[in-house]
């Protein structure tokens, strides 16, 4: 039996990124960058009013109230005609382009318009380049304005969008496939009989993976047989990850890491030093990588946070690979019965400027429940003995 650590290095260590593929802009959301991407404009384009006001020579405001003439108004999308002198101001609108002669834009609420005579009252003295966005000062021609292995989130979107970047190479996502093993299971849609449950552990974890924008498949349920649990898993192994629950402990009807073996797998870990989920396996079989978890749902639920997760992520791409995980200060006294490294649903919140966390009621491996409740999972480390109200943890964050 390994540690959570050895277990997560060995996963990150010997999964691969997948290779990149052009997609449409738009679709890339959630995507990781595969090449970096360099502006073809300047950003502003031009010198930029940032205000609606009055484009001014920032001289003529040193002594104010000071009345200028109008002798333009420049609108969004319309380049000015006309050079400001002294004595002179150009109306404008917030993101147009500042007329020659103008070094300054005085806002709309420190002027007064004098109508019908075309001229304004500035009230404040202005400073030269006040309010005026500079030509390039965001971003310029040729320049990286989004760096491989960045995550494509709205505002890389709309950066993609600025420089006309309508097509981005990214890292491909990968293939899941998910089996569920379990001669007690039966579809969503069944009412259980006596000694039967409904397959949840198969969308969850099917949820699990598509908030990862993995490609996903559930490739269904078979009873505890190795005949069916083999035919199953070879149909999985056209996928880059497959994933089964149930199957993986120390009973006779416990067959998936035997048929793992008979299929010749290369086993990587067996057991982890974890609660809960100390049954997990991961293994590859040709260029499938394996995930074998307990069949138990918050069990099943914990070694993908763990395990999987990441692998997706590596997959992906990304080079931040695992959850956040902060400290925050317990409510609760905790104590420690296994030594074993346990992940407890917990409930996260802010109090008084700082975290604070509470694990929630919780009846173990089997209770899934429990984790609608949780925001987290409270990290009690295989070496505490007892963890004492207004100790620090660690806590991974779920959302």
């Amino acid at each position: 039996m390994i540690s959570v650590d050895t277990a997560v290095k060995i996963v990150t260590d010997v999964i691969e990124t997948l290779p990149s593929k052009t997609v449409p802009f738009e679709s890339a959301l959630g995507l990781c960058l595969a090449k970096d991407v360099r502006s073809d404009i300047n950003m502003p384009p031009f010198d930029r009013s940032a205000m609606d006001g009055y484009a001014v020579v920032a001289e003529d405001t040193a002594h104010t109230p000071v009345e200028l003439v109008v002798i333009e108004d420049i609108a969004a999308g319309h380049m000015p005609t006309k050079k400001v002198l002294r004595g002179q101001a150009s109306k404008i609108m917030t993101g147009a382009a500042v007329p020659e002669g103008a070094d300054a834009v005085v806002k709309v609420e420190e002027t007064e318009d004098l109508l019908p005579h075309n001229r304004v009252r500035i009230l404040r003295t202005i400073d030269k380049g006040r309010n005026i966005s500079k030509m390039g000062e965001d971003m310029k021609v040729g320049q990286i304005v989004l760096h491989k292995g960045m995550p494509i989130r709205s505002q890389e979107i709309g950066i993609l969008a600025t420089v006309g970047k309508s097509r981005v190479e990214v890292f491909s996502t990968p293939t899941v496939g998910i089996i569920s093993t379990g001669t007690e299971l039966v579809d969503v849609e069944s009412k259980p009989a006596a000694a039967q449950i409904r397959n949840s552990n198969g969308y969850s974890l099917a949820a699990q993976a598509r908030r990862l924008n993995a490609d996903v498949e559930l490739l269904g349920t078979v009873k505890d047989t190795k005949e069916e649990i083999s035919s199953m898993m070879r149909k999985g192994l056209q996928k880059d990850i497959l994933i089964l629950s149930g199957g993986v402990s120390m009973g006779e009807y416990d067959l998936v890491g035997d048929v793992m073996k008979d299929i010749n797998t290369h086993i990587y870990f067996e057991k982890v030093a974890l609660r809960p989920g100390k049954p997990v396996i991961f293994g590859k079989k040709d260029k499938t990588f394996i995930f074998a978890l307990p069949g138990n749902p918050v069990a099943s639920f914990v070694t993908f946070e763990l395990f999987i997760y990441p692998a997706v992520r590596k997959m992906m791409g990304f080079s931040t690979l695992h959850r956040t995980t902060l400290k925050a200060s317990l409510e609760v006294e905790i104590l420690v019965k296994r030594k074993r490294r346990e992940y407890r649903p917990a409930f996260l919140r802010m109090q008084n400027n700082a975290w604070v966390v509470t694990p929630v009621e919780w009846h173990g491996s089997a209770d899934l429940l429990s984790t609608t409740r949780a925001n987290c999972l409270l990290i009690v480390r295989e070496d505490a003995e007892k963890l004492s109200v207004g100790q620090l943890v660690d806590v991974v964050l779920l959302d």
